[in-house]
């Protein structure tokens, strides 16, 4: 016969499993409670009463977690614990208890008296599962969280071509193609050494003028530095690829755990020829905006702009500037328009703009005024500027003779950075030589 000592430790042992245990008396509702946690009496329950089911609903009125308080009640009443007890299963239900002021787990159990023809007692334990709970979700979490992840991935990797996952330490990698890129040309999809073979495979695809930096750009030590200044890095080059020319972006960066690097590879062909277009149009409508509609020389608007950044290099010190600039007048234009209308006199304009622009073939010519144009001088034209002005003044002589030809005053001067402080200072001079020539040409002297 086991002794009674030996009944206590038994259940002693079977009560660690659960919070607390409740002896109840199914037809009076009499019960005791037992426990062998110490957090329990901080709930302040009594060890017997004569009303379990109804203590039972003060019970969940203060302790029971508010949230989980209405749900206790409609689960854990006598008509359900009764007919559980008859059923000798109470369905699982999870809730939290207030213990210590924290929410913690719980669930009940319902065992039957020893004779299953005797339903006048049954026991109702209330057990732990915080830890198990808790477990549950962290473990649903990080499940919710890789599928987010996953989904992420899956979203930011449709945006690239070619997908590199590469292990810092070792320098194998995994590679993940979305579209191929690489045409004919095989790539591995994994290895042992990334930054062997990205140099290898370069060399046989990467257009030659970019090899050099795309090599040094993808350097270990090169990423392992500029990743430790800014959060990713990255190259536009070119491919030759199945004897096209591709452009091409790759970007790297760090993974979460700071020891692979994702190296994104796309393929950024049309964008980049599209920007190319756009800049083209661009630079074509500007081109148009500084353009003398009649004549195709450069206008005013271009002329000033060029003024006014050659005076900043003037203002900022920079002395050794070679520029000349070269005044022209044309003769006679109001009397054409008078007397012949000003479509012959825009031809005439047309004809003398030619020659110009003739003579200067390497200089920007400006008409930044109806008969006016200004030369300016610079690069070749600069150390030949004296033979190129005597032949524009040459021509004018010879025009002289022909009716209908240009008839055109000039008057050059060069920048002097000991004496001239201004763009204006030059163009001054070369103006007052050009009216010293319009005199001489409508006197018919010989220019001096």
């Amino acid at each position: 016969m086991i002794h009674t000592d030996t009944f206590k430790k038994i259940a002693e042992a079977l009560l660690t499993d659960y919070s607390i245990v409740y002896y109840v008396d199914a037809v009076t509702g009499e019960y005791r409670r037992y426990s062998v946690d110490p957090r329990v009496n901080s709930m302040r329950l009594g060890l017997e009463g004569a009303d379990f089911f109804g203590d039972m609903i003060r019970f969940a009125d203060n302790v029971v977690y508010e949230e989980d308080r209405e749900a206790f009640k409609n689960k854990q009443n006598k008509e359900a614990v009764l007919h559980a007890v008859s059923m000798n299963v109470l369905p699982r239900f999870e809730y939290r208890v207030m213990i210590d002021g924290k929410p913690v787990w719980h669930t009940a159990r319902i065992i039957r008296g020893i004779n299953p023809d005797e339903n006048d007692y049954f026991v109702y334990g209330i057990i732990n599962i915080d830890k198990e709970v808790r477990e549950r979700f962290e473990i649903e979490k990080m499940k919710k969280e890789r599928e987010l992840y996953n989904r992420i991935a899956e979203g930011l990797a449709s945006n690239y071509d070619v997908i590199y996952y590469v292990n810092m330490a070792d320098k194998s990698y995994v590679g993940y193609t979305t579209n191929n890129i690489y045409g004919t040309f095989h790539v591995e999809d994994e290895g042992d050494d990334f930054f062997a073979s990205a140099p290898k495979n370069a060399s046989q695809i990467v257009h030659p003028n970019d090899y050099e930096k795309f090599v040094t750009t993808l350097d270990r030590d090169n990423i392992i530095t500029q990743l430790s200044r800014k959060r990713k890095i990255g190259l536009d080059y070119r491919m030759i690829v199945d004897g096209e020319m591709k452009y091409t972006r790759f970007t790297v960066m760090w993974a979460g755990n700071k020891r692979h690097v994702v190296i994104c590879v796309e393929n950024i062909d049309s964008e980049i020829r599209r920007e190319k277009e756009y800049l083209k149009a661009l630079n074509s409508e500007k081109e148009l905006a500084r353009r003398d509609d009649l004549t195709g020389a450069k206008n005013k608007t271009a002329y000033l702009e060029l003024i006014h950044s050659v005076q900043d290099n003037i203002d900022n010190g920079i002395n050794y500037l070679t520029f000349a600039i070269v005044v022209c007048d044309i003769n006679g234009l109001k009397q054409i328009n008078d007397t012949e209308g000003h479509q012959v006199g825009d031809e005439y304009i047309k004809t003398c703009a030619k020659l110009i622009c003739d003579v200067f073939t390497h200089s920007p010519v400006f008409r930044i005024g109806g008969d006016e144009f200004v030369v300016f001088i610079r690069g070749g034209d600069y150390a030949i500027k004296g033979n190129l002005f005597d032949k524009l003044r040459h021509e004018v002589l010879k025009n002289r003779y022909i009716p209908g030809m240009p008839i055109i005053a000039s008057g050059m001067s060069a920048y002097d950075p000991s004496v001239d402080k201004s763009v204006s200072e030059v163009f001054d001079r070369a103006d007052a030589m050009m009216y010293e020539n319009k005199k001489e040409l409508k006197r018919g002297d010989t220019p001096r």
